[in-house]
């Protein structure tokens, strides 16, 4: 009959492709398998160790950050969270309790599941998605276009707007880029205000000029409550917006006779 017993604990867990730490009670850490020590070498450098072998002894603290340490000490067990540390790394880790022969409390086991590269594919996706949802549309005057701004505005979806009308507006050669906010409701701050005027002041530098449509009551007033300057035409809606850029470029919607 095949015995458990004779195999060493530790060829166990160095066969789990799995991460495992193991601490002790007093949180410092005695055992490290085999694809955890993978990790650690990548992690090592931003703590200042070069040998994975280095973590023993160590406070899981000194990498994971005091959150898993009071779960250590408070928390129920099993216990799992999603932590990022460094700015860098994201992981699901699981916590639990190890007792000895006779029931004793005698340290903790970590299981780290390594999700970083997950996380990076997610933001990835999410710029696209941001993206995406920012078209510009040609108009009828080839050089004038529009940008509907929908949703709810953030300084990183403002950022990637900039930089996706600045590289549109350079290859197209466009005059005039009509910014509709008619799918925006919410009120605008002061960053919004300065990324909006950013965006502005380098189209303006482009020889493009920038044209506001469908300013909504509720982000009209905050304008006016921030004392924000808005130092750009602005028209109540798109066809208003439109038939400004007709005027200043000479065109002119005639009705044809049949």
């Amino acid at each position: 009959m095949f015995n458990l017993d004779e195999i060493e604990t530790h060829q166990l867990l160095n066969k789990i492709n799995e991460n495992i730490l193991i601490a002790n009670e007093d949180y410092k850490i005695v055992f490290i398998n085999n694809s955890a020590m993978k990790l650690l070498a990548k992690i090592g450098p931003y703590v200042g160790i070069t040998d994975p072998e280095e973590f023993l002894g160590r406070d899981v603290g000194e990498f994971h950050g005091s959150r898993p340490q009071k779960i250590l000490a408070e928390g129920n067990f099993p216990h799992s969270a999603s932590i990022t540390f460094f700015n860098k790394f994201s992981a699901e880790i699981m916590v639990d309790r190890l007792f000895n022969t006779e029931g004793t409390e005698s340290g903790f086991i970590l299981t780290w599941k390594d999700v970083t590269e997950f996380e990076e594919t997610l933001e990835e996706n999410r710029q696209q998605l941001q993206i995406i949802d920012m078209p510009v549309i040609p108009l009828s005057v080839d050089t004038a276009v529009l940008v509907p701004v929908m949703g709810k505005l953030t300084e990183d979806r403002l950022v990637l707007l900039g930089e996706k009308i600045l590289s549109h507006s350079a290859h197209q050669g466009n005059e005039y880029v009509i910014f509709d906010f008619t799918g925006v409701s919410d009120e605008i701050d002061a960053s919004i205000a300065f990324r909006l005027q950013q965006v502005i002041n380098a189209l303006k530098l482009m020889g493009v000029q920038s044209i506001y449509v469908g300013i909504r009551p509720e982000m009209a007033k905050s304008i006016v409550l921030n004392g924000l300057s808005v130092d750009v035409p602005m028209f109540n809606t798109f066809v208003h917006g439109i038939r400004y850029v007709w005027k200043v470029t000479g065109f002119e919607l005639v009705k044809i006779e049949e």
